[in-house]
């Protein structure tokens, strides 16, 4: 059986941090902070994509976001604002730009300035209103905010999510997304809470770290939620992302994210643990896991909808499938109005259940098939997140 987070968590460790700070509140105030406390939500984006990662992004991460905005062809603007002003000069700037046609694109624009005012103009934000997709670099996080926090290229940013696009981050592109800044200081990027602390807030209610498991941050997280247990902490490792739609996600790439929800999770034993107060503990998930951002619990299988599809949907995902660039195959099956897998190098059949209509995880486990079609609606490949790999469908 699986456990929410307790509510009660959070309002018992917000009094104890008033109380080992000698702040005193009235029975009617804290009444008042206990209420707005239980309201607490974390939410992604109604619309739109957001694609966070946590550093060393590879080509994987590009594809990705290429593959996000609809191709090479989408309008994109590309944000090294994170960047030391001692090497923004135009060089870099063009470089910069190069670096992203070098991958594939063919419609980028660079847009950077250390000036809100620039920011909070229309002729500034004209890229921004014409874009699908944005990506901000890495760097220091806090130039982000100084730039862009509560400006009209904000809104714009929002407004592009809120149009279906896509906004992708590496490393202080990452951070910069959540609503609390970690690692926000000017002076050094140790400290975790420091003299900026608002992100842009793509994410609402959560902080993001990243590079965690390379530079061995992953107890940092702590720092910051200690004084602000309402939020939700992430932590992403280095090559490795989640997308977000909605109000879940899913992790991408080579390694782990680390998630602080105040609950310990078993894969092993597929329970949710409640922490005792003050712990000290969090887990992680890999690529192909999801994310239920309002719940916060991972999504398993014994908490996922499965649905039924027309004899047209299954047909179109019946036939044979060869991996890219390899010699193994499967073989889609239909029986009984179900899909099965059967491997060219085993006899069984796997059922696997449709999350929905190019989305299916085999029974009783997080092994996924994500299905793409060609503007016919006819079914060409399908990906395994967990894996990396893509199969194409050889023939019906």
């Amino acid at each position: 059986m699986s456990y929410i987070m307790n509510r009660k968590f959070i309002p018992l460790l917000i009094l104890i941090a008033i109380a080992s700070s000698g702040c005193k509140r009235t029975v009617e105030e804290t009444d008042h902070l206990l209420l707005n406390l239980q309201k607490v939500e974390t939410k992604g984006p109604e619309n739109g994509t957001l694609l966070i990662i946590g550093g060393a992004a590879s080509d994987m991460f590009y594809e990705k976001f290429m593959e996000l905005v609809g191709g090479p062809e989408a309008p994109i603007v590309v944000i090294p604002t994170a960047i030391s002003s001692d090497t923004l000069d135009e060089e870099f700037l063009a470089e910069f730009k190069k670096g992203f046609l070098d991958k594939g694109f063919t419609n980028v624009t660079v847009l950077h300035t250390r000036n809100p005012e620039e920011a909070n103009s229309e002729d500034f934000i004209l890229p921004i209103k014409n874009a699908i997709g944005v990506w901000f670099s890495g760097g220091r996080q806090w130039r982000h905010a100084d730039s862009y926090l509560n400006t009209k290229s904000h809104e714009a940013f929002n407004e592009l999510l809120e149009r279906g696009g896509v906004i992708a981050g590496s490393s202080a592109g990452a951070t910069i997304q959540g609503s609390y800044l970690a690692r926000g200081d000017t002076k050094t990027h140790t400290i975790m809470m420091g003299d900026h602390e608002l992100g842009l807030g793509f994410l609402s209610n959560v902080a993001i770290d990243q590079h965690v498991l390379t530079r061995n941050r992953q107890f940092d997280m702590f720092e910051i939620l200690d004084n602000r247990p309402e939020l939700l902490g992430i932590g992403i490792e280095e090559n490795t992302g989640i997308i977000v739609r909605g109000n879940r996600f899913q992790v991408v790439g080579a390694s782990y994210v680390a998630i602080y929800d105040g609950t310990r999770w078993s894969e092993e034993r597929d329970t949710i643990y409640q922490l005792p107060l003050n712990s000290r503990e969090f887990y992680v998930i890999n690529a192909g896991r999801e994310y239920d951002l309002v719940k916060r619990r991972v999504i398993t299988f014994k908490n996922r909808e499965f649905i039924i599809l027309t004899e047209k949907q299954l047909n179109s995902i019946s036939g044979t499938y060869q991996i890219k660039d390899g010699l193994y195959t499967v073989d889609m099956i239909i029986e009984n109005d179900s899909v099965k897998v059967l491997q060219s190098w085993d006899e069984d059949k796997y059922p696997i259940l449709p999350e929905s209509s190019n989305r299916f995880f085999m029974y009783n486990s997080e092994f996924s098939f994500e299905f793409e079609s060609d503007n016919n609606g006819d079914v060409i490949l399908f990906s395994v997140p967990s894996e990396g790999s893509i199969w194409v469908k050889v023939h019906d």
